[in-house]
């Protein structure tokens, strides 16, 4: 059997065929936004995209639209808001490379959503807990009439009993979305978990429903949770320039596009934008640090994470688990 042309220790042939129909969604100025509030410049995010179109991404997240007075325009950048003339102003236009914005159920209404024909938005994606799910599917009705391609993200499926995924599902099967993603918003999952999931939305959306995967690295398992979705046959998969995201931060784009190792991917622009966001990483503080680990592994939301790193004793971290451990004994007990 021939060796494995990169790792010569294993027969060529171990990854499946997977890799090369997955198609990529790069989140970077939308969740990566969310460390510096948005303020990425106008030239910037135009950097971005012409990176990312010549790699041959399959889809951009410019950011998200909210409605007016939900945000302070004083102190959060336009990427949270994506008006029409910021997005000209930074340069992206329809393409090959689909353009997404991604919606708040609960931040946003159908007033704030306009006509696909007015915008050089391709692709809408709704974020929505199990519990909004009418708010949500409103607003998915009413982006479907407006003529985008529509992706539902049901956060932190981590927290759902099985009976409220398959509800969930059930109801998004006879919906009319184009994807619905498996967002691990905590970082709790791992491959098993992935995997299992995958077979279950699959299984309950039904053939002409895509599957999407979210992950954050809370237990440094993005990627690798990345890859366990992509083996099961997963549709689209996100990442992030050096895998910049809210805490704990994504899967990075640049290990993503070498695994998959597709000839359609050009991995060499993305590779220009990094010493950038690398610079930021000081500052900014994303990416796998102990708090998240510990936040991650209770299945609870970062923010407890965030607030230790901002704190004076970032690195002690037994205080906290044994709070955390605590507070999660006596949610089962109750």
């Amino acid at each position: 059997m021939k060796s494995d042309a990169r790792v010569r220790c294993c027969p060529d042939g171990l990854i499946t065929a997977n890799r090369r129909a997955v198609k990529v969604l790069d989140c970077t100025i939308r969740d990566g936004g969310i460390v510096n509030d948005w303020q990425f410049s106008h030239q910037r995010v135009g950097d971005v995209f012409r990176a990312l179109n010549q790699a041959n991404v399959d889809y951009m997240e410019v950011g998200y639209r909210t409605q007016d007075g939900v945000f302070d325009t004083a102190t959060t950048g336009p990427w949270r808001f994506c008006d029409e003339q910021d997005l000209v102003d930074a340069g992206v236009e329809p393409g090959a490379m689909k353009l997404s914005t991604m919606v708040d159920c609960h931040r946003v209404t159908v007033d704030d959503i306009p006509p696909k024909g007015d915008t050089v938005i391709d692709v809408v994606r709704i974020a929505t807990y199990a519990r909004h799910m009418d708010k949500a599917m409103r607003l998915l009705d009413h982006c479907l009439d407006a003529g985008y391609e529509t992706f539902v993200n049901v956060m932190a499926v981590s927290t759902l009993e099985p009976d409220v995924v398959h509800t969930t599902l059930s109801r998004l099967a006879r919906s009319g979305v184009h994807n619905v993603a498996i967002v691990d918003s905590f970082g709790a999952l791992y491959p098993e978990h992935v995997r299992y999931l995958v077979r279950q939305y699959r299984h309950i959306l039904g053939d002409t429903i895509n599957v999407g995967v979210h992950f954050h690295n809370n237990l440094q398992q993005a990627f690798a949770n990345s890859i366990a979705a992509i083996d099961e046959g997963v549709d689209v998969v996100d990442a992030t320039l050096n895998g910049m995201g809210r805490g704990p931060g994504n899967c990075p784009l640049e290990l993503l596009l070498l695994y998959l190792d597709n000839p359609r991917y050009n991995i060499a622009p993305v590779l220009e934008q990094l010493a950038f966001f690398d610079g930021l990483r000081p500052e900014l503080a994303w990416g796998y640090q102990l708090p998240y680990m510990v936040t991650g592994q209770f299945n609870v939301h970062p923010q407890p994470g965030i607030e230790q790193v901002n704190g004076p004793n970032r690195h002690d971290v037994r205080e906290m688990f044994d709070s955390l451990s605590r507070r999660v004994r006596l949610r089962k007990i109750g």
